[in-house]
């Protein structure tokens, strides 16, 4: 009996072009040490402007409940214009990396590096990236509300097991498409001039190509061929 043939692989998007380094394949031990010194810079930027912030309204700054006490991302999946999250890095503060030491559990940027489990927020994010309303792009989740429940079996739940029981999300976007997102978690929901304020530098890092203070995250992210929906298609529910 006769056999097709297939066609050649060309016909497959991965196969159509390849101009940088893809998503996960193309992420080395270097760049992920890169990315983790990027990461580690935005949480620290985060953390002193909040502390700014409490002093300039005579406020007293708690570092248990304000700081930020992780901050990690994800990239999509090169070739692939609906969300296919990749987890690529997680930093953390002083405090959670001592408690994670202390039950010897492993870095979750090693642990979880490269893993394609799909996050509701993430979603969430890509889809409201284009909104009218830039207050919307921005997703949070509390967990001390009970949020821990909408978790899909198959998710994980870093955040929860560091003991942060609050995470805000949005989309980066990067030449008119949302590449990934990055959140920041807390121990609990911030007071709203300061969770303000994060997603203010969050915006900055991740989607404001006027920023040359903060823009190290954008430029390193733009060797890679990225991957996401694009911008005007970002509401990709309605492509399904």
């Amino acid at each position: 009996m006769a056999v097709g043939k297939v066609d050649k692989k060309e016909r497959l998007i991965r196969h159509q072009y390849r101009r940088r380094n893809r998503i996960p394949g193309g992420i080395t031990p270097e760049d992920f040490i890169e990315i983790t010194k990027i990461l580690t810079e935005i949480r620290e930027d985060i953390d002193n402007e909040l502390k700014a912030l409490r002093s300039s309204r005579g406020e007293q700054y708690e570092k248990d409940k304000d700081e930020p006490k992780e901050l990690h991302i994800r990239l999509n999946e090169s070739d692939k214009p609906f969300p296919m999250p990749i987890f690529a890095g997680w930093v953390e503060s002083d405090d959670v990396r001592d408690r994670r030491q202390d039950w010897n559990h492993g870095h979750p940027g090693l642990v979880r590096f490269g893993d394609d489990v799909y996050s509701e927020i993430y979603g969430e994010a890509l889809r409201y990236a284009n909104h009218p309303d830039r207050d919307k792009w921005f997703r949070w989740r509390d967990w001390g509300a009970g949020e821990i429940l909408e978790k899909r079996s198959g998710e994980k739940a870093t955040d929860p097991k560091s003991g942060n029981t609050f995470q805000t999300c949005f989309a980066m976007v990067i030449d008119d498409h949302a590449v990934g997102s990055l959140v920041v978690g807390f121990r609990q929901k911030p007071a709203d001039h300061l969770l303000n304020k994060t997603q203010e530098i969050f915006g900055e890092w991740g989607r404001d190509p006027k920023s040359t203070k903060r823009n190290k995250l954008i430029e390193f992210l733009k060797r890679y061929e990225l991957g996401g929906p694009h911008i005007k298609d970002s509401n990709w529910v309605d492509l399904l």
